[in-house]
């Protein structure tokens, strides 16, 4: 089994987890489960178990959802992703470049409707967008709020894409490992649109004008 866990991690027996660690095994990835750790994808090293060519470690189920539905994504696995740090800030004017934004918040919206962080689905939905400013040299919060909504508003029909084909891919590929039946389907099916919402309600006042 590709799956290492920490002795004592409270998801140690989330059936979900197994599932996805069978579906990144067929890609080629050995996953590492601790509290704390990093978050991301990344290249064996010499002290890594197994014996795969990449790693997925995860602080938890929720965060190996959010590294899961990237992979699946990208149909591939790299070094974080592949993403090119030389970009930011990303220029969301760039088709291709957008497509990064759009495949970040899916992640975020699928991450939140199979595996909600300590089952509060708006804290966790809160906590990964709010790191995403930074790839766009905006600040958190309001800015990369207003950020997000003019370019929803200036390309309407690619998110939703997005979100749909990630909600299938996961799917497909959860079945591809085993999930049986309801096992491969998101506990709740979440859409952006409902999570940002409640989201912008916790931002100050004076950011909602501009969504």
């Amino acid at each position: 089994m590709n799956l290492f866990v920490e002795p004592g991690h409270p998801d140690a027996r989330a059936p979900l987890l197994p599932v996805m660690a069978r579906a990144l095994a067929a890609m080629g990835a050995e996953v590492v489960i601790a509290a704390g750790d990093d978050n991301l994808i990344r290249a064996r090293r010499g002290d890594d178990p197994g014996d795969r060519p990449f790693v997925v470690v995860a602080a938890g189920l929720p965060n190996l959802v959010h590294e899961f539905v990237h992979a699946i994504q990208a149909g591939r696995l790299a070094d974080d992703h592949g993403f090119d740090y030389g970009l930011i800030p990303l220029d969301l004017r760039a088709q291709e470049q957008r497509a990064l934004l759009w495949e970040e918040l899916a992640c975020s919206v699928l991450s939140c409707a199979y595996a909600p962080a300590g089952g509060d689905v708006d804290a966790w939905f809160k906590e990964q967008v709010e790191i995403q400013g930074v790839f766009y040299g905006v600040s958190e919060g309001a800015e990369f709020a207003a950020l997000v909504d003019a370019t929803r508003a200036a390309h309407p029909a690619e998110l939703p894409a997005t979100v749909e084909a990630a909600y299938r891919a996961v799917a497909q590929a959860l079945r591809a490992a085993g999930a049986a039946g309801a096992e491969a389907e998101p506990p709740q099916y979440l859409t952006f649109e409902a999570l940002w919402a409640r989201y912008r309600q916790q931002l100050p006042a004076s950011s909602l004008a501009s969504g």
